[in-house]
């Protein structure tokens, strides 16, 4: 459709038609600035290229003002990125780019509020059924800022690419929590706090286990839930077995240096001391290395049932 033959159409002729139209040519910048709006107003994310003064307006409007290097420098200004060789493809490799960071960014959020969530739970039980605080602040210090805070960070190395630019644009009005997000963070922290909360009541109450000891095994046993399901937010598309386990090196780094540190306040007498633990036999480490591989194999299971439903 040509600027001449838009002049000749009504606004609501227009609207009728201009979903059908794949090119629109020799157009003045009254009518790029027309044509963004109208695909706007349908919810969709527009992208705009320009080079001249004239392309400014329609530039400024769309979501993403896209001005080529060699373009005057009002475009410049105006625009949101700047394509300094001139090429559309560079467009390409952005938005791929864009679709990474936005993936990493809801995998290190589903990570970090499935361990808090998991906090807050086991916390709160506490208070209702007025128990003995399972976890003291000190070790929540240690596990939100110590273990889990250099593996949230690896998450940001994610280079996920494969299959990303096959995706559909996401609609506006998206969440950053998807449904799928949301399922594992709520339903799967529900179901592993309920196991953790059964077993502080079953050391205490029923096993009468020293507090220090109840403490140090809840304290261990949220920090090795991290440990093993910070491999299952690696991809919120893909399971385990699809993904390369040396592609994220600083992720490798940061799981084996958090065991390390895991191992320091439980079994070094100065931070024993600190942060009230004491030394763990073989029989609970057990108990928590499986509760550890239940929610791990439990989010996989999860992302295995929302690829079967996507594909129905």
């Amino acid at each position: 459709l040509t600027g001449k033959e838009i002049e000749k159409l009504s606004l609501e002729e227009l609207k009728k038609i201009f979903k059908k139209i794949k090119i629109f040519a020799r157009v003045e910048p009254k009518h790029k600035l027309l044509i963004t709006k109208l695909w706007q107003k349908e919810g969709e994310v527009v992208a705009m290229t320009g080079d001249g003064i004239n392309d400014v307006p329609a530039l400024k409007q769309a979501h993403v003002g896209v001005a080529l290097g060699s373009g005057t420098q009002v475009a410049k200004e105006v625009a949101d990125l700047i394509l300094l060789d001139d090429s559309f493809s560079t467009i390409v490799a952005a938005v791929e780019e864009g679709r990474k960071i936005l993936e990493n960014i809801r995998k290190i959020i589903g990570f970090l509020m499935t361990s808090c969530f998991a906090e807050i739970i086991l916390i709160g039980s506490s208070f209702i059924f007025k128990k003995p605080l399972p976890i003291l602040w000190m070790q929540i210090l240690w596990i939100n800022l110590i273990e889990d805070g250099p593996l949230s960070l690896s998450l940001a190395f994610e280079n996920e690419k494969e299959g990303l630019m096959e995706k559909k644009p996401e609609p506006l009005t998206k969440p950053l929590l998807t449904k799928e997000l949301k399922f594992l963070i709520f339903v799967i922290g529900i179901i592993l706090n309920l196991i953790l909360l059964s077993l502080f009541f079953y050391l205490l109450d029923v096993k009468k286990y020293a507090l220090d000891r109840v403490r140090t095994i809840m304290f261990v046993g949220l920090a090795i839930d991290s440990l093993f399901f910070i491999f299952a937010f690696r991809s919120l598309r893909k399971n385990f077995w699809e993904i390369n386990l040396f592609s994220n090196k600083f992720l490798n780094i940061s799981w084996i240096l958090s065991w390390f540190l895991l191992l320091l306040p439980i079994y070094l007498p100065p931070l024993q001391k600190i942060f009230h633990t004491c030394a763990l036999t073989l029989s609970d480490w057990t108990i928590l290395l499986g509760i550890g591989f239940i929610s791990f194999a439990l989010i996989e299971i999860s992302k295995l049932l929302f690829k079967i439903k996507s594909k129905t």
